[in-house]
């Protein structure tokens, strides 16, 4: 079983690194079925490291 669960982590971390919107992976083993399923959401919101400007500190002084 623990061979069967190493294999099977190795599986996973090798699609992790498809670029894909959803994964179906079944493997079929003697007695049993397995089936890993995914999917990545697109990215939402603002890409804050691309066009941010830098916050500027103006101070006045006054007498």
């Amino acid at each position: 079983m623990f061979e069967q669960q190493y294999v099977l982590g190795k599986i996973e971390q090798w699609a992790e690194k498809l670029p894909y919107r959803t994964l179906r992976i079944e493997v079929e083993l003697p007695g049993q079925s397995l089936t890993l399923e995914k999917s990545k959401a697109p990215a939402i919101g603002f890409n804050t490291a691309c066009g941010m400007r830098k916050k500027e500190v103006v101070r006045r002084g006054g007498a």
